[in-house]
């Protein structure tokens, strides 16, 4: 049951996967205590379909998202799903909105690491026009087909985040 329930999320989002960009946070330095993620969220365009990656030391840090503006203002641990620990996580965005995410090790959040995003909707590509080659219906739907798959994979590969 529950594969069944992965695979249909997986179907679902494929489409706005493909193209999608990859974003680690805070690049090379990562998730950690000293990086300003405000600055670092500005002039990226979060979309459905994206990738989000968090990189910190285990032990160290953590990884949770938090419901609302509130929350992550007042640094709220209390009342959420536990947090992350892996040391890397990994997530794409299946819905569009707001986005709030606190270091909940010790006073992690309220020395500032934390981060809000907003994640916009993907867009549908535009129709391409003919450019010369075999557009017909079978190569088309198998190059389709194939773009699916190699998203598909990709969801398998990653956590799913709302």
């Amino acid at each position: 049951m529950a594969l069944k329930l992965v695979m249909f999320i997986a179907m679902a989002i494929v489409p706005a996967i493909v193209g999608a960009t990859e974003y680690v946070v805070g690049e090379e330095k990562g998730w950690t205590l000293g990086v300003n993620y405000t600055k670092w969220a500005e002039g990226k365009e979060f979309k459905v379909g994206d990738q989000i990656t968090f990189n910190y030391v285990r032990g160290k840090h953590n990884v949770l998202k938090v419901r609302g503006e509130a929350e992550f203002n007042s640094c709220n641990k209390l009342g959420q799903v536990p947090p992350l620990t892996s040391g890397n996580n990994s997530f794409i965005f299946i819905t569009g909105g707001r986005k709030w995410y606190i270091c909940a090790f010790e006073d992690h959040c309220q020395r500032g690491m934390k981060l809000s995003i907003n994640v916009e909707e993907a867009e549908a590509p535009a129709p391409s026009p003919t450019d010369g080659y075999d557009n017909s219906a079978g190569n088309i739907a198998t190059f389709g087909y194939y773009k699916y798959l190699v998203g598909l994979a990709a969801v398998l590969g990653v956590g799913v985040m709302l």
